[in-house]
């Protein structure tokens, strides 16, 4: 059996990574909002601040992991489920900045501004918790690197789902959906793409246009040279003449 036929790790874990992300971004349209929701991403940063939430206020033993660790990770992760939680749909939409800008304005207020800063200050009026200003250092330095990776990989999205419409069949782009100003998802109509939108094509093989074109020319001009010249079966009538002509001149 050839090498090729043998299963691929890296072909499958690459198949499975696409099947998870494409699962997870798919968004749904919000009633009458421009924009989309993604149930995925909200559910899994649900889990993730409820699990903050009980490391940060619980009174729990000392874990075995550095304290300043646990806030460049545990809200960067956050703040990077947080960018994909709205996504903005392509249309008229996108051209007001706000609408075009959700995303990065949920992930600053909520990220940078209540679990960055005030989550602290309210962590600190419980008895078994102590302020310190570099949890608050922590938590926004996370924040920042972990929303530039989502930034990136939201552009690397895109420009994959741009680069799938443009390479469509014909076929497909036919029958593709279209989205309204409110970001809601439509179907084209089927019958409005009759038959006469789909004329099928047909081709000759052996044909070329210009040579059946200029074909026709040639014969058209030789049919008419020998209308008005007489070029072409002279002789032989001139010939059968003679033949006749020949035993009476005689």
């Amino acid at each position: 059996m050839p090498l090729s036929n043998y299963p691929q790790p890296t072909a499958m874990i690459e198949h499975l990574y696409e099947g998870f992300s494409d699962y997870m971004l798919k968004s749904y349209p919000i009633r009458d909002l421009p924009l989309n929701l993604r149930p995925g991403i909200v559910f899994a940063t649900a889990a993730w601040l409820i699990l903050l939430g009980v490391l940060g206020m619980a009174p729990l033993p000392t874990l075995p992991i550095n304290d300043k660790a646990l806030h460049f990770f545990g809200l960067g992760f956050a703040t990077f489920l947080l960018y994909f939680v709205i996504d903005v749909p392509e249309g008229p939409a996108r051209r007001v900045w706000y609408i075009r800008r959700a995303p990065l304005l949920l992930t600053l207020i909520t990220s940078f501004l209540f679990g960055g800063i005030i989550s602290e200050f309210v962590q600190s009026a419980l008895p078994w918790k102590e302020f310190q200003s570099s949890d608050i250092l922590a938590n926004l330095f996370g924040s920042l690197v972990f929303l530039y990776l989502a930034h990136l990989l939201h552009l690397r999205s895109r420009r994959r789902q741009e680069l799938s419409t443009l390479y469509q069949p014909l076929s497909v782009q036919s029958s593709a959906t279209y989205r309204d100003a409110q970001g809601r998802e439509h179907a084209f109509d089927s019958s409005t793409n009759g038959p006469a939108m789909s004329v099928p094509y047909r081709h000759r093989e052996g044909s070329n246009v210009w040579e059946a074109e200029s074909e026709g020319r040639t014969s058209g001009d030789e049919a008419s040279r020998q209308q008005s010249f007489g070029v072409g079966g002279s002789d032989e009538d001139d010939d059968d003449v003679d033949r006749h002509k020949g035993p009476n001149t005689a």
